[in-house]
């Protein structure tokens, strides 16, 4: 199995990138929460499972429970700083994966953002989603390759073995929408400097409404 960024974030907090360092956010027994590197919008994070786990799906319906506790916190913390609802991503890969450069670990994106129309329409037009009653309804995806939305009133959908995406659809929708070149590669992109230290301010200004989840 290849080097795993993840396991690397979970065990030493460093992510081996000489271009941007990770910051350890939020930590508990299960997840831990970080800025998504390269990324093209303010606020933008990665909620990370640190057992090495394909996808949320695999985890207990306690565990989702949890985790879906500390979400909703959290996007009521950026809904009366960014004044925005936030939306919900994952893609849970398998080991196979459907790229080489694939990211075979749980994690989760939280952004606040919302897709316009016309951009939400191909979002569910590649990747065919389905609504599902709840975030734990995840669950159905369990041992499978599968995506995750959440749009910004809370409905999820999903969908499973769609295997010919666009490769980190998620970033490049939001490129697109917001007119940076495309194809956007988050490899080779930094996080602004302001937009970390912006995170980092949020989560110490409200560390006391995250430290008992």
């Amino acid at each position: 199995m290849k080097e795993c960024v993840f396991c690397n974030i979970v065990k030493t907090g460093d992510n081996k990138s000489e271009k941007e360092k990770n910051v350890i956010l939020y930590e508990d027994e299960l997840i831990l929460i970080t800025q998504a590197t390269g990324s093209p919008v303010r606020g933008y994070l990665m909620i990370v499972v640190k057992q090495h786990v394909n996808g949320f799906a695999e985890l207990s319906l306690d565990e989702l429970k949890h985790v879906e506790k500390i979400i909703n916190k959290i996007k009521e913390i950026y809904k009366n700083y960014f004044n925005i609802d936030s939306i919900l991503l994952e893609h849970g890969s398998t080991e196979k994966g459907r790229h080489p450069q694939s990211i075979v670990h749980a994690h989760l994106h939280l952004i606040p953002f919302n897709f316009n129309k016309d951009i939400e329409n191909e979002l569910f037009e590649e990747l065919q989603l389905k609504p599902i009653a709840s975030f734990q309804n995840i669950k159905v995806n369990e041992d499978l390759d599968y995506w995750f939305y959440s749009d910004p009133k809370g409905k999820c959908y999903t969908s499973s073995n769609v295997l010919d995406a666009p490769r980190s659809i998620f970033m490049n929708l939001i490129a697109k929408q917001i007119g940076l070149k495309l194809p956007y590669e988050w490899r080779n992109s930094v996080t602004k400097k302001e937009y970390i230290d912006e995170i980092i301010n949020i989560f110490n200004i409200n560390r006391e409404l995250l430290k008992d989840m």
